[in-house]
Order: C-alpha cells, then sequence, then structure tokens
C-alpha cells in the first residue's frame, strides 16, 4: 500500500491544557481543550503508522532540522507543577531515515540529535492528547530551523517524500502557539498590532489560502512574538496545494496568547487528490 500524509494539522502547546496542570484554569480554554480532543480523534481514526510532530521548543539549529536519536521518547510536566504526569512513545528510526533521505534531495538537511533530550512541552501537551485519544505508535519529534520560509515548505514536501518512500501512513503535528503580544497584562509585552497576526493566520486557514500564510509580512511576525509559523509552515509543505481538508477547530486568546486548533489533511474527509507545493 502506497504512504501518504493521512492527517496533517496545527494544535497549540500551552501546559496549561494539561488537565494536572491546569487545575481550574482550564475553563477559560475550554473550547481549545474540547478542539484538541476532537482533533486527535480525528488522527487516530485515520489509522496512521506514525506521527511526525514539529515542536517550536525542540532543540533548533541554525541550518538543520532536528530530530532525537534515542530509542524511547520521555517527558514529564515537572517544570509545570505535575510531574507524575508523564508522556512517552517510541522513537520511529524508521521515519527518520526515510526523511534523512527525502529532505537530502529537498536541498535541506534532518540531523538526529547526539544526546539524549527529554520532551519539551510543545511536543507533550499534542502528544498528551494522542495518548488520551488512544495513540500507542511511534513518533518521531522535529525541531526546525532559522531558515527561510522556503527551507521549512521544502521540508514539509521533504516528510510527505519520506511517507511515500517508506510505504507509510504519516500524520503531522504542527504544534505551536499564534501571537504572545495579545493582551495588556500577558506573558509578554503587549503589541496593538498583534492581533492582525492571529486573524491573518486563522483566516487563511479557514479559507485554504497556503500563500496568505507562506507570504506572511516577517515584521509583523516579529511584532506578534509567535512561536508556531515555522510549524504552520512544515505542515503546509506537508499537505501540499492547494488545502481541500481544512478546518479552523477553535481559535482563542483569554490569557493574551493566541491558540489555533486546525486541521489541513484528513484521509477521511478527503475527496479529491491534491498536489504537492511546488518548488518554484
Amino acid at each position: 500500500m502506497a504512504g501518504s500524509i493521512v492527517f496533517a494539522g496545527i494544535a497549540p502547546h500551552p501546559p496549561l491544557l494539561v488537565p494536572e496542570v491546569g487545575g481550574s484554569r482550564i475553563n477559560d480554554v475550554a473550547n481549545s481543550q474540547f478542539a484538541l480532543r476532537e482533533f486527535s480523534i480525528r488522527l487516530v481514526a485515520t489509522r496512521p503508522d506514525t506521527v511526525v510532530l514539529i515542536s517550536p521548543h525542540s532543540p533548533i539549529d541554525a541550518v538543520a532540522f532536528t530530530t532525537r536519536s534515542t530509542p524511547d521518547l520521555y517527558g514529564d510536566f515537572r517544570q509545570f507543577g505535575a510531574p507524575d504526569t508523564q508522556v512517552g512513545f517510541q522513537n520511529d528510526y524508521e521515519i527518520i531515515d526515510a526523511m534523512v533521505a527525502a529532505a537530502r534531495l529537498e536541498g535541506v538537511r534532518l540531523s538526529e540529535l547526539s544526546q539524549e533530550y527529554h520532551l519539551d512541552h510543545g511536543a507533550m501537551v499534542p502528544l498528551y492528547y494522542l495518548s488520551e485519544a488512544g495513540w500507542k505508535g511511534p513518533v518521531a519529534v522535529i525541531g526546525f530551523t532559522t531558515q527561510s520560509v522556503d527551507h521549512h515548505l521544502a521540508f514539509g514536501r521533504a516528510i510527505r517524500k519520506a511517507a511515500e518512500a517508506s510505504g507509510r501512513r504519516v500524520a503531522v503535528v504542527a504544534s505551536g502557539d499564534l501571537s504572545h503580544r495579545l493582551k495588556v497584562g500577558g506573558p509578554y509585552k503587549y503589541d496593538p498590532t498583534a492581533h492582525h497576526f492571529d486573524e491573518q493566520i486563522v483566516s487563511a486557514i479557514a479559507t485554504g489560502n497556503t500563500p496568505a500564510i507562506v507570504g506572511l509580512d516577517p515584521a509583523l511576525r516579529e511584532r506578534a512574538g509567535e512561536c508556531g509559523y515555522r510549524s504552520i509552515v512544515v505542515a503546509l509543505g506537508c499537505a501540499g496545494y492547494p488545502l481541500e481538508d481544512q478546518q479552523v477547530l477553535s481559535y482563542e486568546g483569554p490569557f493574551g496568547v493566541g491558540y489555533m486548533v486546525a486541521v489541513l489533511v484528513d484521509e477521511n474527509t478527503r475527496s479529491n487528490t491534491r498536489s504537492v507545493i511546488s518548488n518554484e
């Protein structure tokens, strides 16, 4: 059976979305929690062989995408006051090897980290919900680079080509929050224009307007203080163009950080064959 991207989507990662961390505060992000549960159930329902997750908080190399080399991926929420809340999965060497080869053909590089790194919260929050939904299969966690948007699109295409070359059904999760500067008194300095970043991303995903995201003003990204843009661009490279299965499941920003849950690819709702984003 031919390999393919059977699911791709975007998930936020505030630790407070984990009930053992958030406590009563989770009521303020109930829409995100409900959407993440739907997202995770839909991902598992596509019956992937593996999950590839891109996290802004995984180790970053300026010129190479990174992935962990240890056989087991593990993390806990002790940094956020919940040491007994843990996630753990088997690392997927087969898809990593396929991504290394496909990335090389796309003119980008994926390198395996030589030392052990526990999972970061950018990976753990979405994986917490995938585990809750019943996912027990292997996972590969990717850190992005400081390179151009085109490099991140190319790496997304490499993930797609790795799925095809390996004959694996691959689900892709782009972990990332939107603007961190939406609110006076929020975790970062307020910027009165930051909300435009979130509005443009949410609108473009909802309408399937990939070029609007790829061409988004870098100065606006800087003012917004976002962390998820490059994860999203990688997922768009995986999803191809035009988007057909896209759906924004939720968006909210009660604490000054924008949280969006969205689906880009869902094999169970697909009706037409898509083409990949070109190199041009």
